[in-house]
């Protein structure tokens, strides 16, 4: 049932592009605004009547391809019920028919880190590349956050195709919000949840309203089941934003109830955040520092090999931190810039050790 439309008005709204430039503004807006937002003006003018020309038809059929092989890559883990996918699939069944929810990547959340190199095992012997590797401990846990990449279809029109893989189901902000480990039982406020999670990466923009705005046609957000979500998994603060910027656009008669539901849990977030937010910049701290601390570090990948076991261990040698996965070798940094030297140290390391095996 739908209770407020997705059309091309709505999308003028929400680009702020004015009705009289047109859907050729509009497409262009769109692709300023997000590598894949374009699918969904496109297949929304196409479903209002638009006659598609070849570049649309295109673009459409790009993403179809695109969704169509997360759909094999999702089938290949189907027996491991332990990695749950989240967002986009979910999502995209909530669109109406024949409107095209931009199509990403695939986000997939293994609850332990088992479970998560089977995956990532699975996926490689599919040709994935294990591409980036993220480490953090949380609660005395080390958590792993790893991509696994393809080469892209098209690397002149589109991005590789990308499998995100993650033991925690929310990472936060490693400052005032924490990890939180699992996701909602209900797969609706699971899909609500991971977009209003998306905002500590950045800023909201139309496919988060969108998303929105589906699920509030679905009729399955209930307020206070979202607002109790929200108190237990830290997110009103996001929830609220995520709302004032759908409903600057539309007026949607399930808004104000969620929004009422949701207005003291964000107050008491926000204070929260305010009596916790550091005072001071943070530190430049040594990769076991930053991991002993609870912040991330990242993994450059040095080698690709299959090796047995089923954790990650870490190797501390004086400057340098190595990590051995089960599918390849990384070398942990604390920041953005890494020493060529450091580098060269990593990879004659990896290379000796591998010539006396």
């Amino acid at each position: 049932m739908t209770t407020a439309p997705l059309d091309l008005d709505l999308l003028h709204r929400l680009l702020d592009v004015p009705e009289h430039e047109g859907t050729y503004r509009l497409v262009r807006h769109a692709q300023q605004t997000s590598g894949t937002l374009a699918q969904l003006v496109v297949s929304l003018a196409v479903a209002e009547g638009t006659e598609p020309g070849s570049g649309s038809r295109d673009l459409l059929e790009r993403a179809a391809s695109r969704a169509a092989r997360y759909a094999e890559l999702r089938s290949a883990l189907a027996d491991r019920p332990d990695v749950v996918t989240v967002k986009g699939p979910s999502l995209a069944g909530h669109y109406p028919t024949g409107v095209r929810r931009p199509v990403g990547d695939l986000d997939l959340i293994a609850y332990d880190e088992e479970q998560l190199w089977r995956a990532a095992l699975t996926l490689c012997s599919l040709g994935g590349e294990p591409a980036e590797l993220s480490l953090f401990v949380a609660d005395g846990r080390l958590h792993v956050m790893l991509a696994v990449l393809w080469p892209s279809p098209d690397p002149l029109m589109e991005e590789e195709i990308r499998v995100e893989l993650c033991t925690a189901a929310f990472c936060g902000d490693f400052a005032t919000v924490p990890v939180r480990h699992r996701l909602p039982e209900d797969q609706v406020l699971a899909d609500l949840l991971s977009v209003a999670e998306e905002r500590f990466q950045r800023a909201f923009h139309t496919k988060d309203a969108v998303d929105l705005l589906v699920l509030l046609d679905s009729g399955a957000l209930k307020p206070a089941a979202v607002a109790e979500a929200a108190v237990t998994y830290r997110l009103a603060p996001e929830l609220v934003e995520l709302l004032d910027l759908l409903t600057a656009a539309l007026v949607h008669p399930q808004a104000e109830p969620l929004r009422r539901a949701l207005t003291d849990a964000a107050d008491e977030e926000r204070a929260r955040r305010a009596a916790t937010s550091p005072t001071r910049p943070e530190p430049d701290l040594s990769v076991p520092a930053r991991l002993e601390s609870g912040r991330p570090v990242w993994g450059m990948p040095l080698t690709r090999v299959v090796r047995a076991g089923e954790r990650c261990a870490l190797e501390h040698r004086d400057d340098m931190t190595l990590a051995r996965s089960p599918v390849g070798d990384f070398l942990l940094v604390a920041g953005e810039l890494v020493a060529p030297e450091l580098l060269a140290a990593a990879l004659a390391a990896v290379e000796d050790e591998e010539a006396r095996a």
